[in-house]
Parts: C-alpha cells; structure tokens; sequence
C-alpha cells in the first residue's frame, strides 16, 4: 500500500469512527503538538492499521475497546469509543450491556462511572432514553 493509499485509509476509518475532526480536539490534536511526525505515525498505525483491520467488525472492535475502558476508568477515552461504537452500528442497549458486564472484571464503580459516561455521550447525541 501506497503511503497515499494509507493516508486515506486512515482518514477513512478515523471519519467513520470518530466523526468530522473537531480542530484540536482528540488524542492525534494532542500528539501533533508534541511531535507531528511521531502523531502520524501513530495515527497511521492505530486507525490506519489496526482498527481498519478486517478480522473483527467495526463494531465489534469499538465495543472491546468500550470494554476495556470501562474496565481501566479511562472515561473521556470511554466516551469517544462509546460513540465511535454507536456510530459503527451498535446500539445504546448493547453499549450498555458491555459496561454492565465489565462490573464482572472491574466491579460495580467501573460499571456506574462507565453508564455514568454513555448517559453522556447518549445525551450529547441526542439519543438518551432512559428505560421503561
């Protein structure tokens, strides 16, 4: 592949993860301002390689990350991945879901904080609902 092809690639998978870029916001905004080279790189590395990989769905992929950083308490993290997954197809139940399981693995303050966060991202989207 083409250093071109790449490049699209991952501006590809970052768009329909992540949505338009907001201008410096995100992890890669902050890592240009340390090292643009380096944030490339990364960028190049993480959404163009491994998240554009085929061997999981988008969703699929987005909901393990939810998992994991519902797990770890990384919530602005969680949010923009809660919201990548929705945007690959999965819905808030299923979202929700991932974070009430992770109380398994992390326990209970993991999976409130981590509801606590896709409330958020649901509101912000329009989306909350809350259940009957």
């Amino acid at each position: 592949m083409s250093d071109k092809d790449h490049d699209e690639l991952t501006r590809g998978t970052a768009q329909r993860l992540f949505g338009k870029p907001k201008p410096g916001e995100g992890a890669y905004a902050l890592w240009r301002e340390f090292d643009p080279a380096l944030a490339r790189e990364f960028s190049r590395f993480y959404v163009g390689r491994l998240y554009a990989r085929e061997v999981l769905s988008q969703k699929e992929r987005e909901l393990c990350a939810v998992a994991a950083l519902a797990v770890l308490n990384y919530q602005e993290e969680l949010a923009i991945h809660a919201g990548a997954a929705l945007n690959c197809g999965a819905t808030p139940a299923e979202v929700a879901e991932v974070v009430f399981q992770m109380a398994t693995y992390g326990g209970a303050p993991c999976s409130v904080e981590g509801l606590r966060t896709l409330k958020r991202v649901l509101e912000a989207r329009g989306e909350w609902k809350p259940a009957d």
